[in-house]
């Protein structure tokens, strides 16, 4: 598979023999770790990460994480050594792990260049797209030692992703405007993984071509876009939302009532879980096609 390999060394000395395998994968930012063997304490800097390599059934080697490492439920209890963007590096350090996971978006460039000065294996994922989940599911198995386990979650994600393109994606785009926040107005950019899953529904992303991963934005765009749906994915005030764009119902999706909610838990991570709030999503723009 692309961006690991294996990489065995036979030594013969007369008639015996050892052989030594070591484990080299490339992250999403070109970088190689490269392991004597499988990871067996795992420290991850992003909630995603941490539900990924339980997914993996890797999570018995997991030893610390982040703040809203929150699933599955023994996520929970795992020692916590800070939030995205603010680490305790003495408490991480303690921990002596042998691979460190972190998110580029959501640790950022200082919190990865200091780890790896600090003399840690640290693995960044940069996932941008609905492939790269399967991909990063692969990278890590081959990482934690549990390759099979990969390829299975990897293979039913595929396969859920393409019933879901053949049951939505071929039918009538829909403009859909996607809200994740509500003071100020933020949408996703086209270049983020949840602007993928609006195709995937057979959905467009009204501010696919603005600029920036989360843009900010000004209600008179959203009003000159004039979507068919709103749908908001908020983890707060949502009624408060609908309730704003309420204010103008010469808006094509306030007339229909085509306002619509998913859970942003599943759809903004970036783990297999995407396909349930997937699922939500195109069943709301599916709505929209009915009238």
């Amino acid at each position: 598979m692309a961006g690991f390999r294996r990489l065995c060394l036979v030594l013969l000395l007369g008639v015996s023999a050892s052989a030594e395998c070591r484990i080299v994968v490339e992250d999403d930012i070109g970088e190689t770790i490269e392991l004597a063997h499988p990871a067996q304490r795992v420290i991850s800097l992003a909630p995603h990460l941490t539900e990924v390599v339980y997914s993996l059934g890797a999570g018995s080697q997991m030893i610390a994480t982040v703040a809203w490492s929150d699933f599955p439920e023994e996520a929970k209890s795992l020692p916590v050594i800070g939030s995205n963007n603010k680490i305790n590096y003495e408490a991480l350090l303690s921990y002596q792990s042998d691979l460190v996971l972190v998110w580029l978006s959501g640790n950022g460039e200082g919190i990865i260049s200091r780890l790896k000065a600090l003399g840690l294996n640290v693995y960044v994922n940069k996932p941008r797209h609905l492939e790269d989940i399967p991909r990063t599911l692969e990278k890590l198995g081959y990482l934690l030692g549990r390759p099979g386990a990969a390829t299975d979650v990897s293979e039913a994600f595929r396969q859920t992703m393409t019933e879901l393109d053949h049951k939505y994606g071929q039918q009538r785009p829909v403009e859909v405007y996607y809200q994740i926040w509500q003071s100020p107005l933020m949408t996703f950019g086209g270049s983020h993984l949840v602007s993928d899953v609006i195709t995937l529904c057979g959905g467009r992303n009204v501010f696919a071509d603005t600029a920036g991963l989360v843009p900010r934005l000004g209600v008179e765009s959203v009003l000159a876009a004039d979507p068919e749906a709103i749908i908001v994915g908020q983890y707060t005030e949502l009624d408060n939302a609908f309730q704003y764009w309420r204010q103008w119902p010469e808006l094509r999706a306030v007339k229909a009532g085509h306002l619509y909610s998913v859970d942003p838990y599943l759809l903004h991570r970036h783990t297999p879980r995407i396909v349930l709030g997937a699922r939500q999503l195109c069943e709301a723009i599916a709505k929209v096609r009915l009238e």
